[in-house]
């Protein structure tokens, strides 16, 4: 009986051994959009497609991306097909700031904002970038390197020409006239407090309304009138 209790322990500690090692696992961080906040209530998704800039990945959106900045009421759409790189943080920032990690959201609309370049506005495009990540459930670490990384050298990236680019994904090679004329602001429109921006967004709203192309008219009808076509009106009998 004591060997078999013996025999009996040592097969429990092997497999306990066994099931530690089991329940080892390695985590892998996946950048995963939050759930709905009040900021963005649908993430939008973000095509790769094969295009650099600088060295840099470039991506489109395939959808409008809409925020409202709780502070000064800016509802900021970012439209379709508006080409981005997260660069919103400079090269010396991107060691301790994945441009396409956690702050990626909150770059498309410092982007966004960065590319309308409205004069004197630059620190105000910064404030709401900062407001957007934490809203974003970025952490205050990394929300606070990446706004002095912006506030410190993003300037010469302010209001670049060349960064007002748009592309559709199902023709990444194809360089998209822009769907409208620059706007002179970024907020489409401004309710304090975000208040009614959840019920504007789940209505179907939309900034930027996809034209709608009209089929061509048909072409005119011409008819041709016979000799005999009075003289048929005068006959005693109806005509069939």
């Amino acid at each position: 009986m004591t060997w078999r209790r013996g025999a009996a322990a040592v097969l429990a500690g092997v497999l306990m051994a066994l099931s530690g090692c089991a329940e080892r696992t390695t985590t892998v961080y996946v950048p995963v959009a939050p759930k709905a906040t009040p900021s963005s209530l649908v993430p939008q998704p973000v095509i790769l497609f094969n295009r650099t800039k600088q060295g840099r990945k470039l991506f489109t959106l395939n959808e409008e991306f809409p925020y409202c900045d709780p502070v000064t009421g800016y509802v900021i759409v970012v439209p379709k097909w508006y080409v981005t790189d997260f660069a919103s943080v400079p090269w010396y920032g991107q060691g301790v700031i994945d441009p396409q990690g956690p702050t990626a959201r909150a770059a498309i609309i410092h982007d966004w904002l960065y590319t309308i370049g409205q004069p004197g506005m630059r620190l105000q495009a910064d404030d709401i970038f900062y407001r957007a990540m934490i809203a974003f459930g970025v952490d205050e670490f990394h929300t606070g390197i990446a706004y002095n990384a912006v506030r410190a050298g993003g300037e010469g990236g302010y209001g670049l020409k060349g960064d007002w680019m748009f592309i559709d994904p199902a023709r990444p090679d194809v360089m998209q006239p822009a769907p409208f004329a620059k706007p002179v602001s970024g907020a489409v429109r401004i309710m304090p407090g975000c208040r009614g921006f959840r019920e504007l967004i789940l209505s179907g709203w939309k900034a930027y309304p996809d034209k709608v192309l009209l089929p061509p008219p048909p072409p005119p009808v011409t008819t041709t009138k016979m000799p005999y076509d009075d003289l048929m009106k005068k006959l005693p009998w109806k005509k069939k």
